[in-house]
């Protein structure tokens, strides 16, 4: 379900976000928040009575982003292999808008709160069907394999190596690390048909 916010509210939850992402939990406070929109620690509280209710709103507020995003892909993007690599793409984006160091806080702090986004990332197991089950019924992934059950392993996959320990202890960039593993799952699912799409797609979108 995506959240609908007033425009104070989406205003405050932007800052916050952003300051979240360049501070980090530990140095963050509504009082700096308040600086930053130049607005009462009041009006803040109005909506979100304390910090942490308001960082897990944030949480939220970003997972909403997301969420958006998937549909965006789907709605916008007609070839599934595409799609899948869109898909991949905007989560570097996400990912790598702060050092994670920094989400290594947000876990330690707020465990609860990292429950939820690991709980947010396993349910998007479907999403990825969608997109890998339309792969294969356009012939652009292989048909030997379980789409469902392949969906339930790579999402595991995903929450289980994408945690902040795991890149901070083996010095690894969010950005070179999904590339790599969007192209290992990438050259194992899809035929050489949907290879192609993606290997023109590449060719069109270089920077």
């Amino acid at each position: 379900m995506i959240n609908t916010y007033s425009q104070q509210e989406k205003h405050i939850l932007e800052e916050g976000l952003d300051a979240i992402t360049q501070s980090g939990v530990k140095s963050f406070t509504v009082e700096s928040l308040a600086g930053r929109l130049g607005m009462s620690k009041k009006t803040i509280y109005k909506y979100f009575p304390t910090k942490e209710k308001l960082i897990r709103k944030i949480v939220v507020f970003m997972t909403g982003q997301i969420e958006q995003m998937f549909k965006k892909v789907q709605e916008t993007e007609k070839n599934p292999a595409v799609q899948f690599i869109n898909v991949m793409e905007h989560m570097v984006k996400f990912a790598s808008r702060t050092h994670m160091q920094r989400m290594a806080q947000l876990k330690t702090s707020y465990p609860e709160i990292w429950k939820e986004i690991e709980t947010f990332r396993l349910n998007r197991q479907n999403d990825f069907y969608e997109i890998f089950k339309f792969a294969q019924d356009q012939g652009l992934a292989r048909n030997d394999v379980d789409m469902r059950k392949f969906s339930i392993v790579f999402i595991n996959m995903i929450n289980n190596t994408f945690q902040p320990e795991f890149f901070l202890k083996n010095d690894l960039t969010v950005i070179e690390t999904v590339k790599g593993f969007t192209d290992i799952v990438s050259r194992g699912i899809f035929t050489s048909k949907g290879l192609e799409a993606i290997k023109k797609y590449y060719e069109q979108n270089k920077i």
